[in-house]
C-alpha cells in the first residue's frame, strides 16, 4: 500500500516514499541519515531519527484510518462549504483526475453504500478549458468482485442552476429535495445490486462560474470524468460503465453515448440509459414563444441563462421585458419550484416576461448547436425509456428523436409507458424513474451485469 503524507507545503519523493519539504534533510540521496556519507552532528542525527519515526507513525495511523481499497494518496478536502471551491490554479493534470475528496454522510449519501465520498475532480468546460466539478461517489458494501465494482455514471434531471442546487447538498434545507429524495431510493437499489453509483453535479452547480444548462458535451464530460476520478479514489471500480439519467440527465446520458468512448481514456462505455430525455428544444423553444398569450414556462430562464453560459451570443437581458429582468435573478439563488411559486415566472403570461420584438434566433442557434439531443450519434448501446402522457418531456418528440437513431442503425431499445396515472405534470415526470427500473434493470445486466 502506497501512503502520501499530505502536509501545509511541498513534498518530496524519495525512493517511493514522500517527505514534507521540511525534512528534506532525510533524503538518503543528499546523505541517509542511517548510515550516510554526509557527516551529522548526533544530536540533529537523534532529531532526524524522531522526526522520521513520528512521520511513519503518522502516516501509518493515517493509512490505517482509510477506508478498504482507498487509495490513500488522495487529499483529504475542506470541511463545509470551501470543499466547492477548488485551488487557484488547479493542479496541473488531465481531465478525470481527481482533486480532493472526503466522507459523505447525511441526505446525499446511499445507505446501502460501503462508502460514500463527496469529490472535487478535473474536467473540460466548452472552451476546452479545465475546470472542477463536484460529485458523489457510493461504492458497494463488501469484498469487490474480479474485475471490480460495475460502474453507473447517474445524470440528475433538472434542479436549478444555482450552486445551492447541486444535489450534492442535499440536506435538509435543499431546495429541490423532493425530486433528489425522491430519486435516490432507485439510485440505492443499484448499490444493492454490486453498482458503484457516482453522481455529478455537472459544471458550475456548486463549483465556481455558471452551470450551462442543457449544453450536452458539457455534461457528457461531467459523467465521464467522475468514473475517472473514482477509479482513482478506489481502484476497486471497474473501467466498465453505464452512463444512465432522468431528463436533463436523460440528455446528458445520450450524449454521453456519443463522446464517453472517446473522451474517457481507458474506461470501456457498455451503454446508456436515457430516461424522459430532453431532445429538440429548439424547436420547443420556438414554439413556447409563438404563444404570446400562453404561462410562462418555469425552465425558460434556465435555459436563457444556460445557453448564456456557452454562448456569449445569447444576451438574456435583450430577450425580456422589465418585469422579466426583475424576475430573472431568481435563476442565481433558487432552484426549480422558486419559478412556480405565486409571484413567481410561471405566474405570468409570456409576453409579461418575454420581449416579443427580441430576436431569439441567438438563443436557438445555440440550443441547435448544443442541445440538439436528436442529431447525436450514440456508438454504443441505447435505451430509452419514456412516459407516454409526460408534459415535461413530450412524447412526441422522443418518438421523433428514437425514429431518427433507428433509422442510423443506432442500436436501441425503447419503452414507452401508458400505465402512468395522471398526476401533475411534474409528477408523471419524475414517476418514469420508478416506473421504467424493471426495464432499467433487465438491460442494464445483459450490457453489464452485476459482478459476484
Amino acid at each position: 500500500m502506497r501512503c502520501t503524507l499530505k502536509t501545509a507545503g511541498a513534498v518530496r519523493t524519495v525512493a517511493g516514499a514522500q517527505f514534507p519539504a521540511f525534512l528534506e534533510f532525510l533524503n538518503p540521496s543528499k546523505g541517509d541519515i542511517m548510515g550516510s556519507s554526509r557527516t551529522l552532528y548526533d544530536p540533529s542525527r537523534r532529531l532526524a531519527k524522531w522526526c522520521l519515526t513520528a512521520a511513519l507513525v503518522g502516516a501509518l495511523v493515517a493509512c490505517s484510518q482509510m477506508p478498504a481499497g482507498h487509495s490513500t494518496s488522495v487529499a483529504e478536502g475542506p470541511a463545509g462549504l470551501s470543499f466547492y471551491t477548488p485551488p487557484s490554479p488547479l493542479p496541473a493534470g488531465r481531465h478525470g483526475d481527481l482533486i480532493w475528496a472526503r466522507t459523505l454522510t447525511g441526505d446525499a449519501a446511499m445507505p446501502a453504500a460501503g462508502h460514500n465520498w463527496l469529490v472535487l475532480y478535473r474536467s473540460t468546460d466548452t472552451a476546452g478549458q479545465p475546470i472542477a466539478v463536484s460529485g458523489t461517489v457510493a461504492v458497494p458494501a463488501g469484498t469487490p468482485p474480479e474485475g471490480g465494482w460495475p460502474v453507473i455514471s447517474w445524470t440528475h434531471g433538472t434542479t436549478g442552476i444555482a450552486d445551492v442546487c447541486a444535489p450534492s447538498r442535499n440536506g435538509p434545507d435543499y431546495p429541490d429535495k423532493s425530486y433528489v429524495d425522491g430519486i435516490n431510493p432507485v439510485l440505492n437499489q443499484w448499490v444493492q445490486k454490486g453498482y458503484a453509483v457516482l453522481k455529478t453535479d455537472y459544471q458550475g452547480l456548486g463549483t465556481p462560474g455558471v452551470h450551462p444548462y442543457l449544453d450536452g458535451r458539457s455534461e457528457a464530460r461531467s459523467a465521464t470524468d467522475i468514473v475517472l476520478a473514482a477509479r482513482e479514489l478506489d481502484p476497486a471500480l471497474s473501467r466498465d460503465w453505464i452512463v444512465m439519467g432522468h431528463s436533463q440527465g436523460g440528455q446528458a446520458a445520450i450524449y454521453t453515448s456519443e463522446i464517453g468512448t472517446a473522451y474517457g481514456h481507458g474506461l470501456d462505455l457498455k451503454g446508456a440509459v436515457g430516461i424522459s430525455p430532453a431532445s429538440y428544444l429548439a424547436e420547443q423553444v420556438a414554439l413556447g414563444l409563438k404563444q404570446t398569450t400562453a404561462q410562462a414556462n418555469a425552465f425558460f430562464p434556465l435555459i436563457m441563462v444556460g445557453m448564456a453560459a456557452s454562448a456569449p451570443g445569447v444576451q438574456v437581458d435583450k430577450l425580456l421585458t422589465p418585469k422579466g429582468r426583475e424576475l430573472i435573478g431568481v435563476v442565481n439563488q433558487g432552484c426549480l419550484g422558486a419559478f412556480s411559486k405565486p409571484g413567481g415566472w410561471g405566474s405570468y403570461k409570456n409576453d409579461q416576461v418575454m420581449n416579443a420584438k427580441a430576436d431569439f434566433k441567438p438563443l436557438e442557434a445555440a440550443l441547435t448547436s448544443l442541445s440538439a439531443t436528436q442529431n447525436v450519434r450514440p456508438t454504443v448501446p441505447l435505451l430509452v425509456l419514456q412516459a407516454k402522457n409526460d408534459q415535461i418531456v413530450y412524447s412526441q418528440f422522443t418518438n421523433l428523436m428514437v425514429q431518427r437513431f433507428k433509422d442510423l442503425g443506432v442500436d436501441l431499445h425503447y419503452v414507452e409507458y401508458t400505465d402512468i396515472p395522471n398526476f401533475p405534470a411534474v409528477n408523471v415526470h419524475r414517476a418514469t424513474v420508478n416506473r421504467s427500473l424493471p426495464d432499467a434493470v433487465k438491460w442494464v445486466e445483459q450490457h453489464l451485469p452485476p459482478r459476484q
